[in-house]
């Protein structure tokens, strides 16, 4: 019978060591530790084959689990849980990890420490350094094998917490919401795109709708499709895609493209998840018009780390939106740029895993940088600065590269397409050129012709997949009135360019341009009202968020 050899955490008021120590068996006490972080110490070194965490298991996380398997010798340990609590065991046998109540049999203890020992567990999905393998991205496993799963028939929305300055969102208190991975019927006609339907007496409607507070639906006047539960069968017959919007520094227009690509993709009929992934300057939701002050790619980040998460723990976060007549769900960004901590490799890869498993489209608005020394400056396992756009573009299975056409977007574009070969970290990612803001003032006569050769000529065979045409006006009015080209230029050169992105040579009209959004708490909650820039600008003393 194999040796198992065991350290242990000292659980005040209960001794299980020397109960296992009696039985005189295979299990052998090699070391007891006054902390988690020596335990990691001890597994990390290869002394023991089981790491048993007695009582105070609510640091058991994710990240812990990652913390134990990123430097360990060889095999990595086997982790084990004592807790009082049933629904804390029920979390961690959720992240993989056996558990037995404190206080039980010592034989039974023997015979789970010897079963982690010696069974090789699956890791939670998308998660861990064994998961993501060497380029963090599995493109035939399990990320894709998931995807075919059928979604929940109803999903859940967390009310909006209000953003506190520890960076708290609360999750409880919840709302209806669509079945992630399933469209809505679309009814009839070019103008009624699916997601969309007849808005239920009562509700607020027509062209300034958005600027107030939105009004509930009146008793019994049915669900409105934007955040109700969705019936039927998808109507979306291409497979399923994750596509990363990524590019240099200098303000390139990754989040412009982003947003919009995203709602291009909800009035073609497909499910799309938007995920801010941007750590520096997150803006996605802001263009959007939803001023959410909770983070609700952190939110997911904090589910997966304690327990997993699924398709409808993804929607529990995310805000569901109206626009231009579709219905788009938002994982909201950071609302401050020192809050990236929050955001830990192995919980974003389980987010965008479950992201993947629930939605035709997600589309995620990455960062600029790359770098990813923080491994190198720490004798343990370090949260990464730059660990969301590392884990997106792994993620992905196209990757837009957005640059300006000028004499200083394009070089900038060349030295982040030669970084991001340097690094693989987009290996198993078709990678498409989109050259932004091209304009003969800044590139010449014929400004595309200019830029292609450029591009041909110290880009390689790299494809250009769309120039996107310089124009301010379109621009600035979306962003005056906190909506997508769709809604303020739907006819614009700029808006057709984005849809055939999204595989729509011909756009989908918008049906209006107007938008309903739905806050985590449902419609009429604390928290529920849209403002336009003019109108927020507009407003004599500080803005009171709920």
């Amino acid at each position: 019978m194999r040796q198992v050899s065991v350290a242990t955490t000292i659980l005040p008021g209960h001794d299980h060591v020397s109960g296992l120590e009696r039985l005189r068996g295979p299990v052998t006490v090699v070391r007891r530790c006054e902390s988690l972080a020596e335990l990691i110490s001890v597994g990390r070194s290869g002394l023991a084959d089981v790491l048993l965490v007695a009582g105070d298991t609510e640091q058991l996380t994710l990240t812990f689990l990652e913390a134990v398997a990123a430097g360990s010798a060889g095999r990595a340990p086997a982790v084990a849980a004592l807790s009082e609590v049933a629904t804390e065991r029920e979390r961690l046998d959720r992240l993989g990890v056996p558990s037995l109540a404190v206080g039980g049999d010592p034989a039974a203890l023997a015979a789970l420490l010897q079963d982690a020992a010696t069974t090789v567990r699956e890791p939670l999905a998308g998660s861990g350094a064994g998961a993501r393998g060497g380029t963090g991205r599995d493109p035939e496993g399990v990320r894709r094998g998931r995807r075919a799963a059928p979604g929940p028939e109803q999903v859940l929305l967390a009310p909006d917490s209000g953003g506190t300055a520890g960076g708290g969102d609360a999750a409880d208190g919840r709302t209806a919401a669509p079945a992630p991975g399933r469209a809505d019927p679309a009814p009839a006609g070019p103008a009624a795109p699916a997601g969309a339907g007849p808005e239920a007496p009562g509700a607020a409607v027509g062209p300034d709708a958005g600027l107030g507070d939105v009004t509930a639906a009146a008793p019994g006047a049915g669900t409105d499709p934007g955040y109700g539960p969705v019936d039927g069968p998808g109507t979306a017959a291409a497979p399923p895609r994750t596509t990363a919007v990524w590019g240099p520094a200098g303000s390139p227009g990754r989040t412009t493209v982003a947003v919009n690509l995203a709602v291009e993709l909800a009035l073609a009929g497909r499910r799309t998840l938007l995920v801010d992934l941007d750590t520096y300057a997150a803006s996605a939701g802001v263009l959007l018009g939803l001023l959410d002050e909770s983070a609700g790619i952190a939110q997911a980040c904090r589910r997966a780390d304690q327990g997993g998460i699924d398709p409808e723990g993804v929607a529990r976060c995310a805000l569901t939106a109206r626009v231009a007549g579709a219905t788009l769900q938002v994982l909201t960004g950071l609302t401050r740029a020192d809050r990236w901590p929050e955001l830990r490799r192995g919980a974003l890869d389980a987010v965008l895993e479950a992201g993947s498993a629930g939605w035709d489209e997600v589309v995620l608005d990455c960062g600029f940088s790359l770098e990813q020394d923080e491994e190198l400056s720490f004798d343990v396992p370090a949260p990464q600065r730059n660990a969301a756009t590392l884990a997106g573009l792994s993620a992905a299975d196209r990757v837009l590269a957005v640059g300006t056409g000028d004499p200083v977007g394009l070089p900038r574009l060349l030295r982040a397409l030669d970084e991001l070969d340097r690094t693989g970290v987009a290996a198993a990612a078709h990678v498409e050129l989109v050259v932004n803001q091209v304009r003969a003032e800044a590139s010449g006569v014929a400004p595309q012709a200019q830029v292609r050769s450029v591009l041909e000529r110290f880009a390689g065979d790299r494809e250009v997949s769309a120039f996107l045409p310089w124009d301010r006006r379109s621009l600035d009015r979306a962003v005056l009135g906190g909506q997508v080209l769709a809604e303020a230029a739907p006819s614009s050169a700029l808006r057709r360019a984005v849809a055939g992105l999204a595989g729509a040579p011909h756009p989908v009209e918008a049906r209006s341009g107007w938008r309903r959004w739905v806050p985590r708490g449902g419609p009429g909650a604390a928290g529920s009202r849209r403002e336009t820039w003019a109108t927020r600008l507009g407003r004599s003393g500080p803005r009171t968020f709920h």
